[in-house]
């Protein structure tokens, strides 16, 4: 029998809300009141605001008037850190030719061979601290899985390197989102000076798997795909940028709203689970916001934007639209990974984030069967735009 009822997915989807809300009060409040208004709405100093899901799809489609590398867009942000392509901040013909030399690396089994034993040494740890009664803060061994990740993709040997070090790697890589916000449209010389320091180690790493051709490594990989040092380094950089925040954030909220709704419960195997996956994104959307520039003149719904307009894709107001985490529901096609883009420019680094989202939730289910998990407590974490936990404990029921 389904333990799921609606009263607790509406109560965990509101506590979820509420993690978003105390992330940047401020900022998330007046962007909640400005979709409000309408979905589509000119700011003055912000630029065009976007809240509605099929106009996004419609945006992220459009590749002859939008573009992340135009005045505004994400490219403004990124170039001066990446130094390079790295997806992030490309459009056109050159950003498809780097995404058809990366897709093998993003093959499920790929992955798995990668990255698959980064994250499962540290999901069996966790399942067996469970399981002898412990509490454990999820936010702990999500940060460690994601700092393992981070050290992998670029170059580190995990075997004969501390985890103390890993971690270090991984508090420098999510720094550099403390620069952003909503009105951000550039990092000054100063921030862009500190995050070359912050990714120095990172960067000497990846310099020396690719020198030294260390077979099994992501830099060798990409060298092999006919990547240059330079352009190994801005792509591993961009995932690093990207994917860090996004499975830091999600993940510790994703179990919240699986043990405040009971939904966990009725999850009995792992053989379909993209339709909790994909729902879980939905309600906790990794990525708020997501920006464009304007490459021609273009009415969107109305709205005249035209070159050196920004447009601010208010991606968490958008999905909030459709509604409570409830998994059971057909997804509309609009929604359909919005989180993570559309067409050319659907993230690449999505399998990735899949697969750690998928060992976790695969991790949940195999211990929950034994003894049920219950929430302990949760902590927010404050002041950052990829809203999350600071602290969030679970532990298994004892007889």
């Amino acid at each position: 029998m389904s333990q799921f009822s609606i009263a607790k997915a509406k109560r965990a989807t509101r506590a979820d809300r509420w993690v978003s809300f105390n992330s940047r009060p401020l900022e998330i409040s007046a962007l909640y009141l400005l979709t409000r208004i309408s979905r589509v709405l000119k700011v003055p100093g912000l630029g065009l605001l976007v809240s509605d899901a099929g106009v996004m799809r419609q945006i992220l489609m459009d590749g002859e008037h939008f573009s992340k590398t135009a005045p505004g867009g994400t490219s403004d942000l990124w170039n001066p850190v990446l130094r390079g392509p790295g997806l992030l901040n490309m459009s056109g013909e050159e950003h498809l030719d780097l995404k058809r030399k990366l897709t093998p690396m993003f093959s499920a089994k790929y992955l798995e061979d990668a990255i698959g034993a980064a994250v499962s040494k540290e999901t069996d740890r966790l399942a067996a601290r469970l399981l002898r009664g412990e509490s454990v803060d999820i936010v702990k061994s999500i940060e460690v899985t994601a700092a393992r990740v981070i050290c992998t993709l670029s170059g580190y040997d995990l075997e004969n390197t501390e985890e103390f070090e890993v971690l270090e790697q991984l508090e420098r890589a999510r720094g550099l989102m403390r620069f952003i916000k909503l009105n951000t449209k550039r990092l000054s010389d100063e921030q862009v000076a500190i995050a070359q320091v912050e990714l120095a180690d990172l960067h000497r790493s990846i310099h020396e798997a690719f020198d030294s051709d260390r077979a099994g490594t992501i830099p060798h990989t990409l060298k092999g795909f006919g990547l240059s040092k330079q352009d190994t380094t801005s792509v591993i950089t961009a995932l690093v940028i990207a994917g860090t925040e996004t499975v830091l954030s999600h993940l510790p909220r994703f179990t919240a709203l699986l043990l405040r709704s009971d939904y966990l419960n009725d999850l009995h195997d792992d053989s379909d689970l993209d339709a909790v996956v994909q729902e879980g994104l939905r309600v906790t959307v990794p990525t708020p916001v997501m920006l464009r520039g304007m490459k021609a003149p273009f009415e969107v719904q109305g709205r005249r934007v035209k070159p050196g307009d920004r447009i601010l894709m208010a991606t968490i107001f958008a999905c909030q639209r459709l509604g409570y985490f409830d998994p059971r529901r057909t997804m509309p096609k609009e929604y359909r990974h919005i989180w993570f883009g559309a067409g050319v420019h659907m993230c690449i680094g999505l399998p990735l984030a899949g697969l750690e989202i998928e060992s976790y939730l695969k991790m949940f289910i195999k211990v929950n069967q034994q003894q049920p998990i219950r929430l302990e407590r949760a902590v927010i974490r404050r002041g950052t735009l990829t809203a999350g936990y600071r602290e969030l404990v679970i532990s298994c029921q004892t007889s």
